[in-house]
């Protein structure tokens, strides 16, 4: 009764359900494209789709084996026609999305097990900055785009503070996320034939492309052609003490990729981890520059992480397709520190389907 007699005191929850409200349109894409700038939020949108696609293409009888590949913004670009042309009877479904971690991938192995879905292979994903728990610049993408609430309820001990701080701010209130900006939403306003229906048409396109490449795409802007050698260093040393300095190996970010592996073996599908290729400017600091490492002690990042990754495999049993120790890869045009350049491409499929058709004959023996 007290507390209806001062109904003022529902003021406060009043505004923030109203604010929560307001927000939520935010994602309608007809007023989100007034003000966002960023399309990483196709690619993970698309993977529904392509969820279905796969469900349903696994169900042919006549059907190519599947390849299914769950990386990050280093994975994007690859090119089917490419494959069945070199590769015939194989075809990639592309699960890879900017920023994409392994608790992402869990998220999606929890459904592939559930729903009993078995592609005829399985690669995940091994980028050395993702196992940093200390990096400068945090890599979010997936608490902002991908992941569910209730998996993180779920997994709730393998997330710090940070992460779910991150969720709360950014899933619940999109506007955190996106900053809206007056001068921006204004300007495409005066000017919709200029501004917004281009970017409208952008996305649009995006999505199509998504479809069509099942999950490859080039997202414009996202990877130059090759960039040279001195932006190539600069880029190299921003990149390095942005995600890897100080450096403290994540034990959760293991669990994830653990979990994720032990649900592929469950399915019965053949799995391998790759390591990407970075450029050697950025590898040479990841080899060489001694950094905080955690308990006092300093190391390179090479020799804290490595060995760990190398130890895990041979313990466990997966083929670990290192790109940076491996001779026979030649390709180093990039277009910036961590990203391959799109010419690259035809040899990066080159070296997956090599590995891929050589574990397959082991496999067989």
């Amino acid at each position: 009764m007290e507390f209806i007699r001062n109904r003022y005191l529902l003021v406060p929850f009043l505004v923030v359900f109203l604010t929560f409200c307001l927000d939520k349109l935010l994602l309608l894409e007809n007023v989100h494209t007034y003000f966002s700038k960023s399309l990483s939020d196709i690619n993970y949108i698309q993977k529904r789709q392509l969820y279905e696609d796969l469900k349903v293409y696994l169900s042919n009888k006549d059907r190519d084996k599947v390849l299914v590949y769950f990386g990050n913004s280093r994975a994007l670009l690859f090119d089917n026609e490419y494959i069945h042309k070199k590769y015939p009877g194989w075809v990639m479904f592309n699960f890879s999305v900017p920023g994409g971690k392994p608790d992402y991938v869990l998220q999606w192995m929890e459904e592939f097990h559930k729903d009993n879905v078995k592609p005829d292979f399985f690669l995940f994903d091994h980028s050395v900055e993702m196992y940093n728990s200390a990096a400068t610049l945090k890599v979010d993408e997936t608490l902002t785009n991908g992941l569910n609430v209730s998996f993180v309820l779920k997994h709730f001990s393998l997330f710090s503070t940070d992460d779910i701080s991150t969720l709360i701010a950014k899933r619940m209130f999109r506007a955190y996320q996106y900053r809206p900006k007056l001068e921006v939403i204004l300007t495409r306003a005066k000017n919709k034939e200029s501004f917004l229906y281009p970017y409208r048409e952008l996305r649009n396109s995006l999505m199509a492309n998504l479809n069509r490449g099942k999950g490859s795409a080039m997202t414009p802007g996202t990877h130059q052609s090759v960039l040279p050698p001195e932006l190539l260093k600069k880029s190299a040393i921003g990149d390095f003490h942005s995600y890897l300095v100080p450096f403290r190996f994540s034990e959760n970010i293991l669990s994830f990729t653990n979990q994720s592996l032990e649900l592929a073996k469950q399915l019965g599908v053949p799995t391998a981890v790759i390591w990407v290729r970075l450029s050697l400017p950025y590898m040479d600091h990841i080899r060489n520059l001694k950094v905080s490492v955690g308990d006092g002690k300093e190391d390179t990042v090479y020799h804290d992480w490595y060995p760990r990754m190398v130890a895990y495999h041979k313990q466990n049993g997966v083929p670990f397709w290192n790109m940076n120790d491996d001779p026979n890869y030649t390709c180093n045009n990039f277009s910036d520190a961590g990203h391959m350049s799109p010419t690259c491409y035809d040899e990066y499929t080159d070296y997956i389907f090599k590995n891929l058709l050589h574990s397959f004959v082991k496999g067989a023996r």
